[in-house]
């Protein structure tokens, strides 16, 4: 009886021993998971050149508040973007101002220092990671924003995401 409960004793062991090992997350796991859900534009800092007949490259340089949200989906990988703005655009005669809106979605990846956003028309965006924080986020990047039918504007831009 003695042997047959020490041999039990024993399986028991084994078996306790045999547990499967979690593998550490990768610091860009961690990250992705920081990211997963939906996140507000608090505020939006930009910078253009518009060309303009007449007048040449126009700078545009402004804040905005509340501007958009971005939503990251980490289990499929999968992001999507809303974004928008009324510019500062200095007085020019025949110029008029409109909102700004750059919205697109697709696939993402990550590194703990970049975001890369490929969407489904296949432009290809990449985010610096200036700040990584539980509810902050501070991400650079730049947009072509399609000014009219031949004319692409790039847009750089610093954003603060929260949650």
């Amino acid at each position: 009886m003695k042997r047959i409960l020490l041999l039990g004793l024993l399986t028991g062991f084994l078996f306790a021993g045999c547990k499967k090992k979690e593998t550490p997350k990768t610091p860009e796991e961690i990250y992705s998971e920081r990211l997963d859900g939906n996140w507000n534009l608090a505020s939006l800092t930009y910078t253009a050149s518009v060309p303009v007949p007449v007048f040449g490259l126009v700078p545009i340089n402004g804040t905005s508040a509340n501007a958009g949200r971005i939503t990251f989906n980490h289990s499929a990988k999968t992001a999507n973007y809303d974004i928008r703005f009324l510019p500062n655009i200095p007085a020019i005669p025949g110029i008029a101002v409109d909102t700004i809106r750059l919205n697109g979605n697709g696939t993402y990846t990550n590194t703990t220092t970049n975001i890369t956003l490929t969407e489904t028309s296949g432009q290809v965006l990449v985010f610096s990671v200036v700040a990584n924080e539980a509810t902050l986020q501070l991400l650079n990047t730049q947009l072509n924003y399609q000014l009219d039918s031949v004319t692409t504007v790039p847009v750089s831009m610093q954003m603060r995401l929260s949650k």
